[in-house]
């Protein structure tokens, strides 16, 4: 998405509200990846994607470029979910590519509207046949520029090179086509994501986002613990209400259902509907939640796991940036 510096010997970071994942990869078939790690993130520095404690953050990425042995290496990382509007916005045909980002920028107040002031825009021109000549569509990616330049200074400033910043579905939707190669990317796929305390609702179809929902769930971090294993991977366990947590995901999935009603008869006006779900997240039990969407829905269910049964399925939107640059 965001461009910062030179881009080779790269890691790949995930940092979510409570734990940071790095995948060590440079090409070649994930087969190859020299190492990945997690690590919890202290309670408080990062709230809804947000850096609260930017020194607090600071030391504690300084101290982790030091344990981990990156210092000095280039940095892919994530925009926070939390963070990014997609929209489809219209505009001249006669505008080139590069200058795309120009002409939104010049239209924010105007016939674009945010709910963030100086965003960063990443804008993918979609081409249909047989459009019209006057307009064109593309989808238009923002996020507010102060919190992403917080991530790309902390980082710089504790020894590393912020390069590339991504999006996270994308990210996913990426690995998904490297572990189904024959997979066209017609079909609408349909992902979602239940993480610790949210959930990140995509839609791709004919290699093309076009939805993307973002949920916070009312989850307290400080309700969630861990044991680290023996291979450095962590075990989440919920000390809350349980029932009341499986509640508010049966909530998101009884929503799910109005979504794809959306999608197809909303969006498409009933020619395209969606084609399959795939279910993935370090929400560490996953399997019931897989269940229940079989019973809910018609449609194939997949729950999407590691390349290697040595990696948790939590490093897979790290594995997806990882490929970033490989997979179309």
């Amino acid at each position: 998405m965001l461009k910062l510096l030179s881009n080779n010997k790269i890691i790949h970071f995930v940092v979510d509200d409570y734990a940071i994942r790095m995948v060590e990869y440079a090409g070649g078939g994930l087969e190859k990846i020299k190492q990945y790690k997690e690590k919890s993130i202290p309670a408080g520095l990062i709230e809804h994607g947000r850096i609260v404690h930017e020194l607090e953050f600071y030391e504690f990425i300084k101290a982790l470029t030091e344990e981990w042995g990156i210092k000095r290496r280039k940095v892919q990382f994530y925009v926070p979910d939390s963070l990014i509007i997609m929209k489809k916005e219209s505009y001249p045909a006669h505008l080139k590519k590069e200058e795309l980002k120009g002409h939104f920028y010049m239209e924010l107040g105007q016939s674009l509207y945010l709910p963030f002031d100086s965003p960063i825009f990443d804008v993918h021109p979609l081409l249909k046949e047989g459009e019209d000549s006057e307009k064109r569509e593309a989808i238009l990616f923002a996020a507010p520029e102060d919190e992403i330049q917080k991530y790309a200074q902390i980082f710089q400033d504790a020894g590393l090179q912020p390069v590339v910043a991504d999006i996270r579905p994308i990210g996913i939707y990426r690995y998904y086509k490297e572990i189904h190669r024959e997979f066209d990317g017609k079909s609408s796929i349909l992902f979602f994501e239940v993480n610790l305390h949210s959930i990140m609702i995509s839609i791709f179809s004919d290699d093309t986002p076009e939805f993307l929902r973002y949920i916070e769930l009312n989850v307290p971090i400080k309700e969630w613990t861990y044991l680290e294993r023996d291979n450095g991977q962590f075990r989440w366990n919920y000390t809350g209400d349980e029932e009341q947590l499986f509640g508010l995901i049966n909530d998101q999935l009884m929503e799910l259902e109005r979504i794809m009603n959306f999608y197809r008869y909303s969006l498409h006006k009933g020619e395209k509907m969606i084609d399959k779900i795939v279910l993935l997240g370090d929400f560490p039990t996953l399997q019931p939640i897989f269940e229940k969407m079989e019973t809910n829905f018609s449609i194939p269910i997949e729950m999407i796991t590691p390349f290697l049964p040595s990696i948790s399925r939590s490093f897979i939107p790290a594995l997806g940036l990882a490929l970033r640059g490989e997979v179309k």
